[in-house]
């Protein structure tokens, strides 16, 4: 037993402190952070508009609403009305002062502008069991609100709305055989959608075909169980795996592009341990670089760094010197190249690129989504 305590080694870096600035060359700094509540909370959804406005989960199912501006995170609204666990959140990408959220009683629409009044309630089919949706989206027209449930009675469902009517237009439920944990819409064409499932499964449709046997384009396999869904470009699709492994995926071909696994993140973030090492997400820079973004549990837990995929390869991008936690997820803004996290200690943080600040152009369209209009 002591000679396998004498050997445990301690997650640390591999490199330098000298050779980690000069390899983790893209430099972010923190423009701005606040803690959403005094009390102890963890934040795991994060969802921004074009706006930079953030909305945050807190453990308690309540929904904090925030204004990023040059120098502070203001609070615009708290939206309270769910009494089961909040699993996602997401703004409607044409009309910016909605949001929809998900959780285990059911989905809702809140408009930001109305000071925290829920505007809608979508519905499941008549004389069904009420589901517990463990995701949802939004298509990249604003018309279209897809949401997948845990298993229920062998039946995993992805059901489907016009954003405008509370009755559901329709669902799939044999395309998984498990809890649905993610369903993201195509960036660009809001006919196509992807889930993923604890499964294994990542499934591409086309929410156009008549049936659902029609509508599912590919069935890949994983391998494992599907934590968090992105798309990357017109026909890459990225999913994380609950053992911390990342894949790229060709949704027109079916075809694996690359794989990254525990192991080789590990190293791309000049890290020794890969099984203290955990994946946030993915997503795509404003320079069109395929960005991983990874952290180590190791030490106080506040190590966060990023990587871009080139290929085979993982190259050292970012590393966040002034994190304070544990990140659980992402927000990203490729027009301002503005990054926001948040966590396990109830942080929401700002980052922007040698800490430049945001244009005035960004804090007018700020100051006008706060002007009051009709609800929705």
């Amino acid at each position: 037993m002591a000679d396998i305590v004498e050997n445990l080694e301690i997650d640390k870096d591999t490199v330098s402190v000298d050779e980690l600035e000069k390899i983790f060359s893209k430099k972010y700094n923190l423009l701005t952070e606040t803690a959403v509540t005094l009390k102890k909370t963890y934040i795991n959804k994060l969802s921004i508009n074009k706006s930079l406005h953030v909305a945050v989960s807190l453990l308690d199912n309540s929904i904090e609403v925030y204004q990023v501006t040059n120098s502070s995170l203001s609070k615009v609204c708290r939206l309270s009305g769910h009494r089961d666990s909040l699993t996602e959140l997401v703004f409607n990408p044409k009309e910016e002062h909605l949001l929809y959220s998900a959780g285990h009683d059911g989905i809702k629409l809140w408009d930001t502008r109305t000071n925290g009044l829920c505007a809608q309630e979508y519905k499941d089919e008549p004389d069904a069991v009420p589901r517990q949706y463990e995701c949802m989206d939004v298509s990249c027209s604003g018309r279209l609100l897809a949401a997948g449930s845990a298993l229920q009675e062998d039946d995993a469902y992805l059901v489907f709305w016009d954003v405008r009517n509370p009755q559901p237009l329709g669902g799939y439920w044999n395309s998984h055989t498990d809890d649905i944990t993610q369903v993201k819409f195509h960036k660009e064409k809001s006919e196509i959608l992807s889930s993923g499932s604890l499964d294994g499964l990542l499934n591409i449709y086309n929410v156009l075909e008549a049936t659902e046997d029609d509508a599912l384009t590919y069935s890949l396999n994983v391998d494992n169980s599907i934590e968090k869904i992105s798309w990357l470009s017109e026909d890459v699709v990225a999913c994380c795996t609950q053992s911390h492994d990342a894949q790229l995926w060709n949704s027109c071909s079916g075809d694996l592009l690359q794989s990254y696994d525990r192991e080789k993140i590990a190293r791309g973030i000049k890290r020794l341990r890969a099984d203290d090492c955990y994946l946030v997400d993915m997503f795509t820079s404003r320079d069109k670089s395929t960005v991983i973004l990874t952290g180590s549990y190791g030490g106080e837990g506040n190590l966060l760094r990023s990587a871009t995929a080139e290929d085979k390869k993982l190259r050292p991008s970012c590393n966040f010197i002034k994190n304070k936690q544990v990140v659980r997820c992402l927000g990203y803004n490729a027009e301002r190249d503005i990054l926001i996290t948040a966590g396990e200690s109830g942080l929401v943080t700002v980052w922007s690129p040698d800490g430049q600040g945001l244009s005035e152009e960004t804090n007018k369209r700020s100051r006008g989504h706060n002007n009051r209009h009709r609800p929705y």
